[in-house]
């Protein structure tokens, strides 16, 4: 209807129901709220990554707190040594030692060593020459510890045996002292592993064991030894 103030206008437009008008003003609204809505991200979108990331990351290794877990007294005999071998274990060292192993082992086993070089490695060989040293006076003991699984909770015990138990075999001397120069060879060829990776030998367990089994003067002789024939390893039986 007309306002009777404004007579000469024009007629109002029909007004909409208002079921009508909120039925629209309800669907504006859920359009408009179709349109703002975001997409909430994947919980697992930011895990994948991190887990892709990690995967393309080069697995680095704990270090070994061996060195560290040793007493004050301990760990100075143990520098003393290094001190005391410097002069020893240089390139031309490294490169005998691994000739001579390479003599009594075969190479495709000690080729697996050397393009390994991990630490693990090191602490296999430690334990096997421990081993080696315990039984070494009884021969089915021997080869009890060769043959068995002793050494699977390091994971690389199998190629550490192998390794030793090739050291002995290929070793020409009695039982008794093939088991000495075979745990030395062993203890050796872990400090070479260690040398040729980068390693400080404060983090050699192999070395570690030597110089507190050994006085560094023997020690230094083992070294130096070992570069010629490792026949002659069976002088330097285990001390208490």
């Amino acid at each position: 209807m007309r306002c009777w103030q404004h007579k000469h206008a024009p007629v109002a437009r029909p007004k909409r129901s208002t079921t009508r008008r909120r039925a629209s003003s309800g669907a504006r609204s859920i359009g408009q709220r179709r349109t703002t809505v975001r997409r909430t991200p994947n919980r697992n979108s930011r895990g994948n990554a991190t887990r892709r990331s990690r995967a393309g990351r080069k697995p680095t290794e704990p270090r070994d707190r061996s060195y560290d877990r040793l007493t004050p007294a301990k760990q100075e005999r143990v520098d003393s040594a290094i001190q005391f071998c410097a002069d020893a274990v240089t390139d031309g060292w490294q490169e005998a030692v691994a000739g001579r192993a390479a003599d009594y082992a075969s190479s495709e086993t000690f080729r697996k060593l050397i393009r390994a070089r991990r630490r693990r490695h090191c602490k296999a060989l430690a334990e096997v020459a421990k081993l080696i040293l315990a039984a070494k006076a009884k021969a089915h003991e021997l080869l009890g510890v060769l043959g068995g699984g002793v050494l699977s909770l390091f994971g690389l015990g199998d190629l550490a045996k192998r390794f030793a138990r090739e050291l002995i075999e290929h070793i020409p001397l009695p039982l008794d002292a093939k088991a000495i120069a075979a745990a030395r060879g062993v203890q050796v060829t872990g400090v070479l592993l260690c040398l040729l990776n980068g390693e400080d030998l404060r983090r050699c367990q192999c070395f570690i064991d030597l110089a507190l089994e050994q006085s560094k003067t023997a020690v230094k002789k083992i070294m130096t030894t070992a570069m010629e024939d490792w026949t002659q390893l069976a002088w330097f039986g285990a001390k208490a």
